[in-house]
Protein backbone atom coordinates (compact mmCIF):
# COMPACT_ATOMS: atom_id res chain seq x y z
CA UNK A 1 0.00 0.00 0.00
CA UNK A 2 2.92 2.34 0.61
CA UNK A 3 3.86 2.24 -3.06
CA UNK A 4 0.30 3.06 -4.12
CA UNK A 5 0.07 6.07 -1.81
CA UNK A 6 3.46 7.28 -3.10
CA UNK A 7 2.17 6.95 -6.66
CA UNK A 8 -1.01 8.84 -5.77
CA UNK A 9 0.98 11.63 -4.12
CA UNK A 10 3.22 11.92 -7.18
CA UNK A 11 0.20 11.95 -9.48
CA UNK A 12 -1.56 14.74 -7.55
CA UNK A 13 1.67 16.73 -7.49
CA UNK A 14 1.89 16.33 -11.26
CA UNK A 15 -1.71 17.35 -11.84
CA UNK A 16 -1.20 20.41 -9.61
CA UNK A 17 1.86 21.31 -11.64
CA UNK A 18 -0.01 20.70 -14.88
CA UNK A 19 -2.88 22.87 -13.65
CA UNK A 20 -0.48 25.72 -12.85
CA UNK A 21 1.00 25.45 -16.33
CA UNK A 22 -2.47 25.32 -17.92
CA UNK A 23 -3.58 28.34 -15.85
CA UNK A 24 -0.43 30.20 -16.91
CA UNK A 25 -1.00 29.42 -20.58
CA UNK A 26 -4.67 30.45 -20.29
CA UNK A 27 -3.66 33.73 -18.62
CA UNK A 28 -0.99 34.46 -21.25
CA UNK A 29 -3.32 33.77 -24.17
CA UNK A 30 -6.18 35.71 -22.59
CA UNK A 31 -3.87 38.66 -21.91
CA UNK A 32 -2.64 38.55 -25.51
CA UNK A 33 -6.19 38.46 -26.90
CA UNK A 34 -7.28 41.40 -24.72
CA UNK A 35 -4.11 43.38 -25.48
CA UNK A 36 -4.92 43.07 -29.18
CA UNK A 37 -8.65 43.78 -28.78
CA UNK A 38 -8.38 46.68 -26.33
CA UNK A 39 -5.17 48.44 -27.40
CA UNK A 40 -7.02 51.74 -27.95
CA UNK A 41 -8.97 51.53 -24.71
CA UNK A 42 -6.09 51.83 -22.27
CA UNK A 43 -5.91 48.11 -21.51
CA UNK A 44 -3.83 47.72 -18.36
CA UNK A 45 -4.11 44.05 -17.47
CA UNK A 46 -6.44 41.28 -16.45
CA UNK A 47 -7.25 39.33 -13.31
CA UNK A 48 -8.77 35.86 -13.39
CA UNK A 49 -10.84 34.69 -10.42
CA UNK A 50 -12.11 31.13 -10.39
CA UNK A 51 -15.13 30.20 -8.31
CA UNK A 52 -16.69 26.70 -8.30
CA UNK A 53 -19.50 27.88 -10.60
CA UNK A 54 -17.83 30.33 -12.95
CA UNK A 55 -14.64 32.03 -14.02
CA UNK A 56 -14.61 35.79 -13.50
CA UNK A 57 -12.34 37.87 -15.70
CA UNK A 58 -11.69 41.41 -14.56
CA UNK A 59 -10.37 43.65 -17.32
CA UNK A 60 -8.42 46.67 -16.09
CA UNK A 61 -8.46 49.65 -18.43
CA UNK A 62 -8.42 53.43 -18.39
CA UNK A 63 -11.41 53.74 -20.73
CA UNK A 64 -13.92 51.33 -19.20
CA UNK A 65 -16.78 52.96 -21.13
CA UNK A 66 -15.17 51.79 -24.39
CA UNK A 67 -14.60 48.31 -22.99
CA UNK A 68 -18.28 48.06 -22.01
CA UNK A 69 -19.51 49.63 -25.22
CA UNK A 70 -22.94 50.97 -26.12
CA UNK A 71 -25.45 49.31 -23.73
CA UNK A 72 -22.83 46.72 -22.77
CA UNK A 73 -22.57 45.44 -26.34
CA UNK A 74 -18.77 45.28 -26.46
CA UNK A 75 -18.30 43.44 -23.16
CA UNK A 76 -20.89 40.89 -24.35
CA UNK A 77 -18.95 40.44 -27.61
CA UNK A 78 -15.71 40.03 -25.65
CA UNK A 79 -17.40 37.52 -23.33
CA UNK A 80 -18.60 35.55 -26.33
CA UNK A 81 -15.13 35.65 -27.94
CA UNK A 82 -13.45 34.44 -24.75
CA UNK A 83 -16.12 31.75 -24.30
CA UNK A 84 -15.59 30.40 -27.83
CA UNK A 85 -11.80 30.73 -27.84
CA UNK A 86 -11.30 28.92 -24.52
CA UNK A 87 -14.22 26.52 -24.76
CA UNK A 88 -16.23 27.71 -21.76
CA UNK A 89 -19.79 26.44 -21.29
CA UNK A 90 -22.62 28.97 -21.56
CA UNK A 91 -22.63 31.22 -18.48
CA UNK A 92 -19.39 29.71 -17.14
CA UNK A 93 -17.36 32.85 -17.79
CA UNK A 94 -18.13 36.44 -16.89
CA UNK A 95 -16.20 39.57 -17.86
CA UNK A 96 -16.05 42.78 -15.82
CA UNK A 97 -14.36 46.09 -16.49
CA UNK A 98 -12.48 47.98 -13.80
CA UNK A 99 -11.15 51.49 -14.26
CA UNK A 100 -7.50 52.25 -13.56
CA UNK A 101 -5.92 55.70 -13.43
CA UNK A 102 -3.62 56.44 -16.35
Amino acid sequence: TNNISKMMATRSKMSTKRKFVADGVFYAELNELLTRELAEDGYAGVEVRTTPHRTEIIIRATKTQNVLGEKGQRIRELTSAVQKRFDFADGAVELYAERVQN
